[in-house]
């Protein structure tokens, strides 16, 4: 599985393909960080919903960036598209958790912060930004081309439920009951627990990152689920 990584991480940055969302990413953190002293946890916060934004962004152009025929000659030689998924998921994730130490070490390094960050806090950021930034890989999975043909459609769906995630509070305020929790990805759960993690229990904070973890897994799982009876398919 390392030389599949090695294998992604080599195609993907000779695409050149990630520079726009990673730069983008990056930008949108330096200029959060441009005026200090910042408050630890509410910065944080929006670091991390801007993350899930570069993720759902990197996903897309990291799962798009493989050109059809290299793709098949990487799944024969595999012998399992399931296994190339994995291998996919898995590079993602490598770059999910790299920005997600970039982006919460940066206002530390550069003493941006209004008081000491402290070890509790700094576990609680690094959770939050890559829960959430394995969010936005797992979105991205459902919109890549060979799941919407064209790419104005699939940016359009991702741009609609960025903006649903990140105002889902309001979206239960004005939609009562269990169905809003349930569909909308939870970033904004997590972004609430990080602004208000100093005041809120442990069991508060760790109730929010398990739905998220719990959405995730569903997410890839089904996706893995479907790529698997790809494979079935070929084979009968």
């Amino acid at each position: 599985m390392r030389s599949l990584i090695a294998y992604f991480l080599r195609s993907y940055t000779f695409s050149q393909r990630y520079f726009a969302p990673v730069a983008g990413t990056l930008i949108a953190v330096l200029i959060l960080y441009s005026y200090k002293p910042n408050p630890v946890m509410n910065s944080y916060a929006a670091s991390a919903v801007m993350l899930f934004v570069g993720c759902a962004w990197l996903g897309l152009s990291f799962l798009n960036h493989e050109q059809a025929v290299q793709r098949q000659v990487a799944v024969v030689h595999l012998r399992s598209a399931v296994k190339h998924s994995i291998g996919e998921m898995l590079t993602m994730g490598v770059l999910t958790l790299l920005l997600s130490l970039v982006i919460v070490l940066y206002p530390i390094v550069t003493g941006n912060f209004s008081d000491p960050v402290g070890g509790y806090r700094l576990i609680l950021a690094l959770a939050g930004h890559a829960l959430l930034g394995f969010l936005g890989i797992a979105i991205s999975l459902y919109l890549q081309s060979s799941w919407v043909s064209k790419n104005s459609y699939a940016a359009g769906s991702m741009l609609i439920i960025i903006t649903l995630s990140i105002g889902g509070t309001k979206l239960q305020e004005l939609v009562p009951g269990p169905v809003m929790p349930i569909l909308l990805p939870p970033v904004s759960p997590v972004m609430d627990a990080l602004m208000n993690a100093d005041d809120l229990p442990a069991s508060s904070l760790l109730g929010s990152f398990a739905h998220t973890l719990a959405y995730i897994s569903v997410l890839t799982g089904f996706y893995l689920y479907r790529t698997s009876r790809m494979d079935v398919n070929k084979n009968l």
